[in-house]
């Protein structure tokens, strides 16, 4: 009797732990569904983008300089300025910290670099947290150069473990957890809010010599590490933002076919393993444009990803965002307009970017064996194209590549460039500049 007694008890206990396993398991379930992930903190921070910060002392003049900058579209000779005012502007607002999502530097130069620091004291300096991820141009660059009159010569550029010294008041130093495998992190800037700082750029791939890689790839390794992060995170109820250089979504139809290299490589596997876990913000750069993406996977499950243009590209971006406690994201956007030298720097941007864009356009499509008075022709329709998907918010004309005029030859060695241009002007929604939107069902 004493013996079936005892069995009853102990198959009562066994009911009541599996009934409380059981329990357990339901409130994960619920604290971890796609609804109910814990709120945002209310809070206030800027993002500032591809500084492309150049160290004046490596040479601003001569034939040599002349022949980088006309083949590229940044303001490197007004990028310490333009810095200036950025770090004047994010001083003055309510920000907690500020976000950089890489290209800190034009091409990775040591003493870039280094300026680039004492400039980020500045803002800590002010009271505000910031935090820095790198991009393809920061490390172990073969690029990194001095320019002098007619030639060149390689400067020093850092490694990995420098930059995470030279920035370490900037995120690493304050880390609660890093990757072995890249420069990625974790910080807690306020009580309840992690913030993943996602390294994808494959400098350990860059050549000798020529130019880095430019496309971003999350390794296995690391997203290892972030299924580790983000599980625990979910475990500890706080709420994730992640920030990284290369975008998790695309940011125009077929992005990945014409420009593959500016989303990573595994985008559809990092933004739902993101979106699943509750990371409902992703701040990213690289492409130098203001634009705002959104992916829904249903049931609640959404990622947002906010690309910020380059601070030396038109129309040279400071974003602001807000998290407030009704789990609304406003987002605005800031835009240098004036700098000590340029005084209407706005209108002077505009045309640099417009002018340079419209010069590698043409040459482009010389190369491709278009006639040149009509390279020419398109070039500049081209460059409206690009400087539109910059600034954000597109608007299309009526027609997006006007080829009245253009000889058959010439529409059909153009080919898919056509549908490039098209496609820039096609803006997914949600608004790209000025965004409230809710982070809980949102409606893109």
């Amino acid at each position: 009797m004493k013996q079936k007694f005892i069995k009853i008890i102990t198959m009562r206990n066994l009911t009541r732990i599996s009934l409380l396993v059981l329990l357990i398991l339901f409130q994960n379930f619920y604290v971890f569904s796609n609804s109910s992930f814990p709120p945002y903190p209310e809070i206030t921070f800027a993002v500032i983008s591809d500084l492309h910060f150049y160290d004046p002392a490596l040479g601003t003049e001569g034939k040599a300089f002349e022949e980088y900058t006309s083949n590229d579209r940044k303001l490197l000779k007004e990028s310490v300025e333009i810095l200036e005012e950025a770090i004047t502007f994010i001083t003055e607002t309510d920000a907690d910290f500020v976000l950089i999502p890489g290209d800190l530097t034009k091409d990775g130069e040591k003493s870039g670099h280094e300026k680039v620091a004492e400039y980020l004291q500045k803002i800590s300096d002010s009271g505000k947290k910031v935090y820095v991820i790198p991009g393809n141009h920061d490390i172990s660059n073969p690029s990194a150069l001095r320019y002098m009159g007619d030639t060149k010569e390689r400067v020093p550029n850092i490694t990995p473990l420098e930059f995470s010294k030279i920035y370490t008041s900037f995120g690493y130093g304050e880390a609660l957890s890093r990757d072995d495998h890249s420069l990625s992190y974790v910080v807690e800037p306020v009580d309840g809010l992690w913030i993943l700082g996602l390294d994808a750029c494959r400098y350990n791939d860059n050549p000798a010599e020529g130019h880095p890689v430019t496309g971003g790839k999350l390794s296995r390794e690391t997203i290892q590490w972030l299924d580790e992060i983000l599980q625990e995170g979910n475990r500890k109820q706080k709420a994730m933002i992640a920030f990284m250089h290369h975008g998790v979504l695309e940011h125009y139809e077929k992005q990945k076919k014409f420009y593959g290299e500016y989303v990573i490589d595994n985008y559809k596997k990092v933004s739902a393993m993101l979106a699943d876990h509750g990371v409902k913000i992703v701040f990213t750069g690289h492409y130098h444009a203001q634009d705002i993406t959104l992916k829904d996977f249903g049931e609640g499950s959404f990622i947002s990803d906010v690309e910020t243009g380059s601070l030396v590209t038109y129309p040279c971006p400071v974003r602001t965002v807000r998290l407030t406690r009704t789990q609304d994201m406003i987002i605005q956007s800031h835009f240098i307009e004036n700098i000590p030298s340029v005084p209407d720097f706005k209108k002077y941007s505009r045309e640099y970017v417009h002018s340079g864009i419209s010069g590698i356009a043409a040459n482009t499509l010389i190369d491709m064996k278009v006639e040149s008075t009509e390279a020419w022709k398109l070039s500049g329709q081209v460059a409206d194209a690009f400087v539109s998907h910059y600034s954000g918010d597109e608007v299309a004309p009526e027609k997006p590549l006007n080829m009245d005029g253009i000889s058959f030859k010439g529409k059909f060695l153009i080919g898919f460039k056509k549908n490039l241009v098209k496609t820039l002007y096609h803006d997914l929604p949600p608004a790209d500049n000025f965004l409230e939107m809710k982070l809980i069902n949102p409606k893109p």
